[in-house]
């Protein structure tokens, strides 16, 4: 749906002067207008003496029904021709006699603290205002009370109010209208009296319930593509409020302004003090569309000088939690990617050794992403959508290019990030960053919203982004992924990370993965991709874990040779060759496969990973132990993996601690031999190797 521009704004001719529904003059009068907002909400309030609007009695749809503001006594001039006081109205209302008519109205306007001479010991109401749904049917109230304050309530359906919202569907303020004027600019405030001060100047307008930093995701989705202008309040959760509802709003395509008004704590303020519909619309018409850049500029301007340089998301009340009656939460079916495999909102982790085709994999998946193409072996056609590639090992250019060709990608939908702005140089040239989960999972999220349609985020791999964080620590790991699953699910994309497996060999292969168990934990589906123990030309793409989708069967492939043209002339390249059966086997089988020669393949694993460890040079001792425990590698087959790469071990310094190193290459030729009087001893020697037990961090 279409938005308008803010060329389309209406002529400020059809302004009126400016009103808060609700609001009364002088005490007695807040009781009577109190009364009236509750029992009569299509009946405006004004400052004359006479409010008029259709009678609630026989449902009229004339201004028939005239209220005296003064003394709240009312008369409908057609249909009922019935008049009478307050009470009598509660009664037609209602059915009630009179006590229980009177004694409702003494609830509405909060009657009984007055009446015991404690003005104080109660808020009273002095405004309501209706949510209702599509069709016009009040679902709550939210109360404006006095002193200031706000509370909710809902019908009892006998008349009366149930003083809280539990089980109401939540809605946005004024739905019935947004949807019927849905081409029209909409403009958000973070209060109904803003809205209602916006709807006195012609001008469509909205909120959500209760306040600031209280916006969900399906608010966004009634105003999907439209035209939006955010106006915050003049305050930092004002301001954070706005943030956060830009860029929920760019995730669903809106076009989206945010406009400051120049003095006042909000749009009333301003507009009461002398501001007028011309001026407003100035202000819009001079604010260009929303980018996700941009937004970070706002976000940089409002955060306090006293907060640093984090985002206004991150300042949150200490100890302050959210949460949602599971009666509230709308059951919906599973939104899959690649149907059965892998989901949309969630994190899949892709596992294998290096050099075996995971990125490859990336590259067919995004090559039937990006062109609505098929996936392999259920034939089942894809819904076009773009991918965004974080890849820390494979250069855009010579690699990740020529791949995704090869594959039949449509390039005009694969995005590939660069590094994160962090500022501009004095002769105006940017400053980059290399990007990490740690600190910059907002601004991905603005790059989504900002694309549009990303379906498929690939970090290849994902330890090469966890910036500070331990990858080994489970706790460490979940407040790393948990903002990523919330940026999935927020913009129903699908994470796709990749990852390589540790060297415990014989392990389970779930248990294989890199790093803490958090990371397979956190993702919703896992896939191993290894060769086949039968073919060693042929790899297997097999299913570890899937929360989610029924058990499926794995997959093989193949990776053949390609050429593609460029500029450059013929590139070599390669991509993935899909077999068109699927694979019976499990991830664990291929696992024991690969390890059917028992000791000797763990032995040979840790071996291997010794010679990658030490290859920079010496390593402490206790760091050693430690990377090898985190590869699922025991403290006894390190030590025998030591004794059979003739790892040396020694002290590091007179007072340090032990350090293991390899041994030194032997000499190829006599010019190569170390002269011996080098040493401090007049001989080649070092300190003397001690041996230690299994359980013990020594040599």
């Amino acid at each position: 749906m279409r938005g308008c521009d803010a060329e389309d704004f209406i002529s400020p001719s059809q302004g009126a002067p400016l009103l808060e529904m609700g609001t009364q003059i002088a005490f007695t009068r807040g009781e009577i207008s109190a009364y009236y907002a509750a029992r009569s909400p299509n009946v405006p309030q004004t400052q004359a003496g006479e409010w008029r609007g259709p009678c609630p009695i026989h449902k009229g749809k004339r201004d028939s029904f005239a209220v005296e503001a003064a003394t709240g006594r009312w008369f409908c001039h057609s249909g009922c021709g019935r008049g009478g006081d307050m009470i009598e109205l509660e009664m037609a209302l209602t059915g009630a006699d009179f006590k229980a008519a009177k004694a409702a109205i003494y609830g509405i306007i909060a009657r009984a603290d007055l009446q015991s001479g404690n003005s104080a010991a109660r808020p009273r109401i002095v405004a309501t205002y209706d949510y209702t749904d599509e069709a016009g049917r009040k679902l709550y109230q939210s109360v404006r009370m006095e002193p200031k304050g706000f509370k909710q309530r809902k019908p009892d359906g006998k008349g009366g109010w149930v003083w809280n919202i539990k089980g109401v569907r939540l809605v946005l303020y004024r739905l019935q209208e947004l949807l019927n004027r849905n081409t029209e600019m909409v403009f958000v405030c973070e209060g109904e009296k803003d809205v209602h001060t916006l709807e006195s100047l012609g001008r469509l307008a909205t909120c959500n319930p209760m306040g600031a930093g209280k916006w969900r995701p399906e608010y966004s989705e009634v105003l999907r593509g439209r035209s939006m202008v955010i106006l915050p309040d003049n305050d930092e959760p004002g301001r954070r409020h706005a943030a956060e509802v830009a860029a929920d709003l760019l995730r669903v395509g809106c076009q989206v302004r945010i406009v400051e008004v120049p003095k006042g704590k909000d749009v009333s303020d301003w507009l009461g003090s002398g501001g007028t519909l011309e001026e407003l619309r100035t202000l819009v018409t001079k604010q260009p569309v929303l980018t996700g850049e941009a937004l970070a500029a706002w976000q940089t301007r409002w955060t306090p000088a006293d907060k640093g340089p984090h985002n206004l998301a991150s300042h949150t009340n200490a100890g302050s939690l959210t949460t949602r009656c599971l009666s509230d939460v709308e059951a919906k079916p599973v939104r899959w990617l690649w149907p059965g495999r892998i989901a949309r909102g969630k994190l899949t982790i892709i596992a294998g050794e290096p050099g075996l085709g995971k990125s490859q994999i990336t590259a067919s998946i995004a090559a039937v992403v990006t062109t609505g193409g098929r996936w392999p072996v259920d034939r089942q056609q894809c819904k076009p959508g773009h991918v965004l590639i974080l890849s820390a090992e494979d250069d855009p250019a010579d690699t990740l290019r020529p791949r995704l060709d090869a594959a039949g990608a449509d390039l005009s939908r694969v995005h590939v990030v660069d590094g994160v702005i962090v500022g501009y140089a004095g002769d105006g040239s940017r400053k980059d960053r290399t990007f990490t989960l740690q600190a910059d999972v907002q601004a991905l999220g603005l790059k989504l919203a900002e694309l549009g349609d990303v379906v498929a985020v690939v970090i290849d791999p994902i330890t090469a982004y966890l910036g500070d964080t331990d990858s080994h620590k489970n706790a460490d790991v979940r407040g790393l992924l948990a903002p990523l699953s919330d940026l999935a699910a927020r913009h129903d994309a699908s994470i796709i990370a990749i990852s390589h497996l540790t060297k415990a060999v014989g392990a389970k292969a779930l248990m294989r993965v890199t790093g803490s168990l958090a990371f397979v934990a956190a993702a919703r589906a896992a896939y191993l991709v290894t060769t086949d123990p039968q073919d060693k030309t042929r790899r297997l793409f097999l299913p570890m874990k899937n929360n989610l989708g029924p058990d499926v069967t794995g997959l093989a492939f193949h990776i053949e040779g390609a050429t593609i043209s460029s500029p450059a002339g013929p590139l070599e390249t390669s991509r993935v060759l899909w077999d068109s059966e699927p694979v019976p086997m499990t991830a664990d089988e291929a696992m024991q496969a690969e390890s059917a020669s028992g000791s000797t393949s763990a032995l040979k694993a840790a071996s291997d990973w010794l010679q990658e460890t030490l290859a920079s040079g010496p390593v402490a001792a206790t760091d050693v132990f430690d990377r090898a425990k985190a590869e699922g590698i025991s403290k006894k087959t390190l030590q025998r993996a030591s004794k059979a790469t003739k790892v040396q071990k020694a002290k590091g310094a007179m007072e340090g601690g032990w350090e293991w190193s390899l041994p030194p290459k032997v000499a190829k030729s006599a010019e190569d031999t170390q002269v011996s009087s080098v040493a401090t001893f007049e001989e080649v020697g070092h300190l003397r190797e001690l041996e230690s037990g299994d359980g013990e961090i020594g040599p």
